[in-house]
């Protein structure tokens, strides 16, 4: 009996995303990661297909996946290329949802049929100030006129490079009203914004980077949702893209399973497979259930909240905080399985190693997910 959301829509997703990830993406994931950048080809190729449009809805031309779907696109991009499985990610998840959630007819016309049409978007909200004390944001958009003028700095932005547009939180109100005093801008990429790229120890090739708004004047017509209520409007898109930060994290877990159970059956010590060395074998089993676990987590946390469970929100933070604190444990074992060829650039597990560790920082620390998880708890958080 398969479970309730193993339907057969999910098994065809897998199945094209897997063919195509491994025709055009897995062939540069080493450049990928060596280079820090995503070639254009790739990038051109993986937006034919809608991968950094997944949320946008069918009526502005998207694929309109299920979150779920979108979960397991996700993994499989990840499996071979965790940058682009991060790009889409925020593009396709976590721009995508408050774009379509928030934004006016006349935004959701303009930008969701744009990631439609393969452009890419960031999601600009983390600040060298405050990182996770996101009410605290520094950016300001002051209004002139029919306009916001958005001036500050944003840190850590993925896709910033490739980005046709940013969604922006800034700060319309004043510093004492913290939370409060934050709205949502679509600000298209111009002279006014410029990009550098940071060195990143994982994730190489998604384009995480400081980004510089310079008095970018934006029409009040871009303004996402309500004046004032940018942050509990990132903190729903938070929701959704912890479980697709999470889903990127499960794919390179995949990968490092099946890289460490190969080499574990073909490596051979004392005359038999090292998988027959009872160690190997604890090792083994112990990863393929952290991986299960995480999977059935991630999964769960998807599928309710395409079926409007309210407290999806609490699995979404369980998924990242599971996913993260015990993929860096089975990524490691895989390490420890490989010995010295997983600790060389020999092997791809020296990659997914340095990528995994993202997953405990990204979206949200693992400390804030417990902090979730327990604030959902005691009834302090709830869905809008």
């Amino acid at each position: 009996m398969s479970l309730p959301y193993e339907d057969e829509n999910v098994r065809l997703v897998r199945q094209s995303v897997r063919e195509f990830a491994e025709k055009e993406i897995a062939p540069y994931a080493e450049r990928i990661d060596r280079e820090n950048t995503v070639p254009e080809e790739v990038i051109r190729k993986t937006a034919e297909m809608g991968y950094f449009a997944m949320r946008v809805p069918e009526e502005y031309g998207g694929p309109g996946l299920s979150l779920l779907e979108a979960v397991v696109t996700v993994e499989e991009l990840a499996r071979v290329s965790s940058a682009v499985g991060i790009m889409a990610t925020v593009s396709g998840s976590m721009v995508a949802y408050p774009l379509a959630r928030y934004g006016s007819e006349e935004v959701k016309e303009t930008y969701l049929r744009k990631l439609a049409n393969g452009a890419i978007g960031a999601f600009a909200l983390t600040e060298p100030c405050c990182g996770t004390d996101a009410g605290a944001v520094t950016t300001k958009a002051v209004k002139d006129g029919d306009e916001y003028v958005i001036s500050g700095q944003k840190m850590f932005i993925t896709n910033a490079p490739y980005a046709d547009f940013f969604i922006v939180a800034a700060r319309t109100g004043k510093p004492e009203e913290r939370h409060r005093g934050v709205t949502l801008f679509v600000v298209d990429k111009g002279p006014c914004v410029k990009v550098s790229k940071l060195e990143m120890m994982g994730y190489r090739g998604s384009g995480t980077s400081l980004v510089y708004f310079d008095d970018c004047r934006v029409p009040e017509t871009r303004i996402l949702g309500q004046i004032g209520r940018g942050f509990k409007e990132a903190m729903m898109t938070l929701n959704e893209g912890r479980i697709t930060t999470a889903a990127t994290g499960l794919g390179v877990m995949q990968a490092a399973f099946e890289e460490a159970f190969k080499y574990a059956r073909e490596r051979e010590s004392m005359g038999v497979p090292i998988i027959e060395h009872q160690m190997v074998l604890s090792m083994i089993s112990h990863m393929k259930t952290l991986l299960e676990a995480s999977r059935l987590l991630i999964y769960t946390a998807a599928w309710k909240a395409d079926q409007g469970h309210p407290d999806y929100i609490l699995y979404s933070s369980m998924a990242k905080y599971f996913t993260a604190k015990y993929g860096t444990d089975l990524v490691r074992l895989a390490m420890q399985v490989l010995g010295g060829i997983g600790y060389s650039k020999e092997s791809p597990v020296e990659r997914y190693y340095r990528d995994i560790k993202m997953i405990e920082i990204g979206d949200g620390t693992n400390e804030a997910q417990k902090l979730v998880i327990t604030r959902f708890l005691l009834g302090k958080i709830r869905p809008e």
